[in-house]
């Protein structure tokens, strides 16, 4: 069954006229007798009695009409929304993000996004870091906001901005009054970090292997968010991403530079490589790919 045997079957059961039913539809008298035959070969029976001098609806025919009449406007519906979307008039994107990211990064971006397209939506999905790139790979989400992965040829990484690190120690601890701090200072005191696994995590523990130290872990906890609580209280110090110094308490704690730190990662999009996108998360790329992620760092001081 077509979608213009569908327009043909309801134009001949309003008019049970040939003639006006063809004019209707812009069709030869031949055109719509062919349509009406073929619909009623593929259900088996006349949905019509004609003769010489009317065109009268049998009853297989009237039971058609409600069924024929939902199909048509669940396809209106169906053709217009799937137009809507391409006009980014309609539509939620899915996106899998890290947790800090989802914090100190997407609700600017997604301000800027919505000033030109305000009939969009999100759902933000706060997965760990290693995660992501699985859930891309799985088709679960077609984009991820991640730190750059190790090189998979079926996956695309878009950079966005290069990430490093501050010192998060208490205002009670002896670092505070310091304007900066190495890491050999820092690593000198009991760290809160992310759980394994946690590309933060690797990050300060490589780093600490290359300095020839250990990472004196005392707390592990599943987000960055949470650091700021235990270092307030003096249980510990820390290092967090630079874009997530607007989060953190500063009440209680005092961020510092950490000198000569080569400790740095790319955060960026990742999504299949060769994928058709949608033509939401293509704007959303574009966005991401412009936005000037230093107005973030300015908004306010360390």
């Amino acid at each position: 069954m077509t979608l213009k045997q569908l327009k043909a079957f309801l134009a001949l059961a309003r008019s049970l006229n040939y003639a006006n039913a063809s004019t209707e539809l812009h069709l030869s008298q031949s055109a719509l007798s062919l349509s009406i035959k073929s619909l009623e070969e593929e259900l088996g029976g006349k949905l019509f009695k004609r003769n010489t001098r009317r065109v009268e609806l049998t009853q297989e025919g009237k039971s058609l009409i409600p069924y024929a009449r939902k199909l048509l406007a669940n396809w209106e519906d169906m053709e217009n929304d799937v137009k809507q979307r391409f006009k980014l008039n309609r539509g939620t994107l899915n996106i899998a993000s890290m947790p800090f990211v989802t914090h100190a990064i997407l609700p600017q971006v997604i301000q800027s996004f919505s000033n030109q397209h305000p009939n969009l939506s999100f759902s933000i999905h706060d997965i760990p870091n290693e995660k992501i790139m699985e859930n891309v790979l799985d088709g679960i989400f077609e984009l991820g906001i991640c730190f750059q992965p190790i090189m998979n040829d079926q996956l695309e990484f878009k950079p966005l901005f290069d990430e490093d690190f501050l010192a998060l120690v208490p205002k009670t601890h002896a670092l505070a009054s310091q304007s900066s701090v190495t890491w050999q200072q820092l690593y000198a005191h009991p760290f809160v970090t992310l759980q394994h696994p946690s590309i933060v995590r690797y990050l300060l523990e490589q780093n600490a292997a290359r300095l020839g130290l250990v990472l004196d872990l005392k707390v592990e906890c599943h987000q960055i968010s949470s650091f700021s609580s235990f270092v307030a209280l003096g249980i510990c110090v820390s290092a967090i991403p630079r874009h997530f110094q607007h989060s953190i308490d500063k009440t209680h704690n005092v961020l510092l530079e950490i000198e000569h730190s080569d400790v740095h990662q790319a955060v960026g999009i990742v999504y299949k490589k060769d994928a058709e996108l949608s033509n939401i998360s293509s704007e959303f790329i574009a966005t991401l790919s412009n936005y000037p992620y230093e107005n973030i760092l300015h908004s306010s001081q360390v």
